[in-house]
């Protein structure tokens, strides 16, 4: 009944735990990936309001370039108007543009040429036999073929336009395109060609100076070449870079493109890198913390119900140890008592069987009593020199009837002249019945359990080997551990306490000696079968003796 609602009270619990663990570990996993994603959330306003920034000292920059631009180009708009509306003046190629224009053209209302800037010589005829040296040939304007794809018909009279052409032997070209009216009412147009090198190495080179706060700027045109500012480099200066802008310059010079990153873009980014490696490392630290923590609150959880389970085991196997005793006690009392025994003998015989029951129920008494107080922490011994020869006698005999019971023979081997130990008899008592009980519980049936007592170089070793199965090996240590029961035992349904053989290793280390376990056959060692518990207690060195660690080595391995 009590294992059944155990099961019953384990089952909601272990239904709990299948719910709420998984639970747990995806609320971990859904923090990390949210805290790794906040932690990249964060850079992006960083770099948004950079590239809102960047932009906006581009426009600036291209605006004041442009606006020199303007200038330049209405000036010469203008002169050419003067020269125009002047009845003296004769050509109005004969002007100087300025330093920004590199040729032009002045065209009629029809488009024809009817001058350009710098003057176009025409090539002369000699009349002389001797043939003159061919002069240069004369230079025409490159751009020349680009004037009817002007878009004439979106600039109104007095207005001007720019249009940013590649040649077609490479390089490109800043036209600016304006129509005008004389006094007299009659059209013409004006086309300029300006210079881009003069406007990359002095306009923009000075607006640069000017404007320039922390960052590195770069002015390349169409084939990505320098114009202005200082060459980008690092991992940062490239397209897809954290603080990496790129964008057009302008309206007029729309094919050039200005590039920015931060002056200390490198450092920064490493100061990021760091940033970011930080918190995902406190992320994902935080994160094993947790699955570390809900690992161990599990294990603490599966050990507290193997725990509970034993302990359910230990009291039911306890009621039972206890009930066999009492009812042997009730039965011989009964009889005693109602006077159905033969004769005075017989009587004797009860209440032999009636004090050997009473003295192994108090033995199973002491166990689980000494068992609490070794829970707590407050086990105490009285030592006192004593001969462990007559504890271990006195122990057997209140074991004799139990063996005689399960018609097993009890076999004893002591060396003479044991020397005298310092030693606890209760406890050495409670080891020795301890030991018996659990042999008499593996022996095979109507076997034997041999007890030996002999002397080993610093030690008086105390032997109790039963001829059952054995201990498989990889439970010799666990087999002292408080509620366990080996496999075999529990196949076979042995009933037991699981707490005699941990007492016996918390008494004998007490004493400051150990006990070990031997299965000769499981060992791989010639011997006969069963197990073997021997209890080494440290004792008087005889002279000549072997000390220390080789002492115990070799009392050990004997």
């Amino acid at each position: 009944m009590r294992g059944a609602a155990s099961q019953r009270f384990g089952a909601p619990i272990s239904l709990i735990l299948a719910l709420v663990f998984p639970a747990m570990i995806g609320a971990a996993l859904a923090l990390a990936y949210y805290g790794f994603k906040h932690a990249e959330d964060v850079s992006r306003p960083i770099e948004q309001l950079f590239r809102q920034e960047s932009q906006d000292f581009a426009d600036d920059l291209a605006k004041a370039v442009e606006a020199r631009i303007d200038k330049e180009s209405v000036s010469l708009f203008d002169k050419i108007a003067d020269v125009k509306d002047d009845p003296v003046s004769a050509d109005p190629c004969d002007i100087d543009p300025g330093p920004g224009i590199e040729s032009f053209v002045v065209l009629t209302a029809a488009k024809k040429v009817e001058c350009t800037w710098p003057k176009v010589r025409e090539p002369q005829v000699s009349s002389s036999k001797h043939k003159a040296p061919p002069e240069p040939p004369v230079a025409r304007n490159p751009w020349a073929g680009k004037i009817k794809n002007l878009g004439w018909a979106q600039v109104g009279v007095g207005n001007f336009a720019y249009h940013h052409e590649l040649l077609d032997g490479g390089g490109s070209v800043l036209l600016a395109y304006s129509t005008r009216h004389t006094e007299a009412g009659q059209a013409f147009h004006v086309v300029a060609s300006l210079r881009l090198d003069f406007m990359g190495k002095h306009w923009s080179e000075e607006e640069l100076a000017r404007l320039r706060k922390n960052r590195r700027v770069a002015i390349v045109d169409e084939n990505n070449t320098l114009v202005a500012g200082s060459a980008l480099g690092g991992p940062e200066a490239r397209p897809g870079g954290r603080f990496f802008y790129e964008g057009p310059f302008g309206k007029a010079l729309y094919r050039w493109r200005i590039q920015m990153i931060p002056q200390n873009a490198e450092a920064f980014r490493a100061q990021w890198e760091r940033t970011k490696g930080t918190r995902r490392l406190l992320i994902l630290l935080s994160t094993v913390i947790i699955a570390v923590g809900l690992g161990i609150v599990w294990l603490a959880v599966v050990a507290e119900r193997r725990a509970s389970r034993m302990k359910s085991d230990f009291i039911a196997n306890v009621s039972h140890e206890l009930k066999t005793p009492l009812s042997l006690i009730r039965m011989f009392g009964e009889l005693v008592a109602t006077g159905r025994h033969k004769d005075d003998r017989t009587a004797r015989e009860y209440g032999g069987i009636i004090t050997r029951e009473s003295e192994r129920l108090s033995h199973l008494i002491d166990n689980v009593l000494d068992f609490a107080r070794l829970e707590r922490g407050k086990a105490s011994y009285n030592f006192s020199e004593g001969d462990l020869a007559e504890v271990v006698e006195r122990a057997l005999d209140v074991c004799r009837y139990r063996l005689d019971k399960e018609k097993m023979k009890l076999e004893t081997s002591f060396d003479p002249e044991l020397p005298g130990l310092r030693m606890d008899d209760n406890g050495m008592t409670l080891v020795t019945l301890n030991l018996v009980d659990n042999a008499i519980k593996h022996a095979a049936e109507g076997g034997k359990v041999l007890v030996t007592l002999r002397r080993a170089p610093g030690f008086v070793v105390l032997g109790v080997r039963d001829f059952g199965p054995g201990v498989p090996r990889d439970e010799h240590n666990r087999i002292f551990e408080r509620f366990y029961r080996s496999q075999r035992t529990r196949a076979r349904n042995v009933r037991g306490s699981g707490i005699g053989l941990s007492l016996v290793r918390h008494i004998v280390e007490a004493h400051g000696g150990r006990v070990v376990v031997t299965s000769p056959v499981e060992s791989g060692r010639q011997g006969p079968p069963g197990s073997l518990f021997e209890v080494f207690l440290p004792a008087p060195v005889a002279a000549g003796a072997k000390s220390g660690a080789a002492q115990a080595e070799a009392a050990i391995e004997s």
